[in-house]
């Protein structure tokens, strides 16, 4: 591994990165009764998007992902139910529930899923070294106040070797979808030599 056990769980388990500014409103629960998922449901209002410390379903966006209202709490835990049974024995730490936010979107892919302008940073020693363009047509949209909020945020993840996700809103601004770590690139591209 290039980060210690501490950076890797810091930037890899959604619980331990949520406190971080400039990302969605997020809560969790390790019960997974449907009395404590109605618990943390309760902290929301309007659309929301689920996931377990690690991994979505967002390519099962409208079955395992996304719920329109979080205070339709049959349909929110029919979407919920299903997440979790996918998720099976892959399901991590618990489930997460994050509010959604409006966000510019570019297209549609698999079964008219939406996509977003968003872009996935790799730091090292906490600097940008390297942007992909989840999409492939977007890299004229990064402005040097976005690049400059970009390089921010990463200044304070206590790892030298991670990613940033980040997504456009549709009011223009940038904000941070996932944290990541990277020790998992990092094994594939060795593989590969």
């Amino acid at each position: 591994m290039l980060t210690d056990t501490h950076a890797y769980t810091g930037t890899h388990l959604l619980p331990r990165w949520a406190h971080h500014s400039n990302t969605l409103k997020s809560a969790w629960t390790t019960d997974l009764s449907d009395k404590d998922i109605i618990r943390v449901l309760n902290q929301f209002s309007g659309p929301v998007t689920i996931k377990d410390f690690v991994k979505s379903r967002k390519h099962e966006w409208y079955s395992a992902f996304y719920i329109p209202n979080a205070q339709n709490f049959s349909q929110a835990l029919e979407v919920i139910h299903n997440f979790i049974t996918r998720q099976g024995e892959n399901l991590v730490g618990g489930l997460v529930i994050r509010e959604f936010v409006p966000l510019l979107q570019t297209g549609t892919y698999l079964s008219n899923n939406p996509t977003f302008e968003e872009y996935r940073v790799f730091y090292w020693q906490r600097n940008p070294f390297v942007v992909i363009d989840y999409w492939g047509k977007n890299f004229e949209s990064l402005n040097a106040n976005d690049q400059q909020f970009i390089k921010k945020q990463g200044a304070d993840i206590k790892s030298s070797f991670f990613t940033i996700d980040f997504a456009r809103k549709i009011n223009g601004d940038l904000t941070i979808m996932e944290i990541g770590d990277v020790n998992h690139f990092y094994r594939l591209w060795l593989n590969q030599k």
